[in-house]
């Protein structure tokens, strides 16, 4: 429905940034494609939009119950309050899309870094049996050990056995296109290597001790995350519920109504409790490294 739309807005030379990312994020689909298909899901939460407007011209939502309620204030000031989301809803699903590839490439990225090092390791074993430079690749894009590696890998293959480019030249070109940095420059460094006739697995060992080295220093990082946030867990959520219960013990006793009863105040605190503890730990799942 959009892809013309989308055609002439590239040639127009918007969308370069958002090509780059769909690139490098390994999507399996023409920016063309995705432009169009931006522009539609754009419209289509224009119309979710306007469903809201409507909704909320009539209704109200609350937090206790009955959620959903009739409005009964007016109508016209209720209109100047939720018109803003016809406008609101579209731009943030455009930009949503918009930003989805990067935020893709970003987690490439993090997985092939942190199996970066073992690979380096792995390919500086095989390349001191003095085999061939494309063979190494072979065997590593053939080993399910790597597996966000592994498609970067494949990349240089297929390079090679299908545009029959050399491997110098295929290790140039997927530096280009790869998510992580440091495969870029590994790419890079190796084909330097192999262009002036250096040695292959000196060029891997001292690659694979800096990104050891960089390895540590992450997993350093992660522990000193682990331990300020053990500090903020036992103070947010096992002294400060503590402190509070001790408080609202004694605001009873002293008879001053606070509009809960206790078991109402139990059950608050167990909530809040159980709520923090799943955000914790699904922040420690986030940051913690795969390896």
């Amino acid at each position: 429905m959009f892809l013309n739309k989308s055609i002439e807005y590239i040639n127009k030379g918007y969308f370069r940034s958002l090509a780059i990312q769909i690139k490098k994020a390994n999507l399996d689909v023409l920016l063309e494609s995705y432009v169009a298909m931006m522009i539609l899901t754009s419209l289509l939460s224009f119309a979710v939009g306007i469903f809201l407007v409507i909704f909320l011209l009539f209704f109200s939502i609350g937090f206790v119950w009955p959620i959903v309620s009739f409005y009964e204030g007016s109508i016209l000031l209720r209109l100047v309050k939720v018109i803003g989301l016809i406008i609101i809803v579209p731009a943030a699903t455009f930009f949503a899309l918009y930003i989805y590839p990067s935020t893709e490439r970003s987690s490439i990225a993090r997985r092939i870094d942190q199996e970066l090092p073992f690979a380096v390791i792995h390919m500086s074993a095989i390349s001191g049996s003095g085999i061939e430079p494309s063979e190494i690749f072979k065997i590593i894009g053939l080993t399910r050990e790597y597996p966000a590696l592994r498609r970067e890998i494949r990349k240089v293959l297929n390079q090679i056995n299908l545009y029959g480019y050399d491997l110098v030249t295929a290790l140039n070109n997927v530096s280009k296109s790869t998510p992580s940095e440091k495969l870029s420059e590994l790419f890079g460094g190796l084909s330097t290597t192999i262009y002036s006739g250096g040695s292959l697995q000196t060029f891997f060992e001292k690659r694979a001790e800096t990104l050891l080295i960089s390895y540590r220093l992450e997993r350093e990082k992660f522990t000193k995350v682990a331990e300020t946030f053990m500090d903020i867990y036992i103070s947010v959520v096992i002294a400060a519920p503590m402190i509070l219960m001790l408080l609202l013990i004694m605001i009873s006793v002293s008879g001053i109504s606070v509009g809960f009863g206790p078991g109402q105040i139990s059950l608050l605190i167990i909530l809040v409790i159980s709520l923090m503890n799943i955000l914790f730990l699904a922040f420690l799942h986030v940051k913690q490294p795969s390896y």
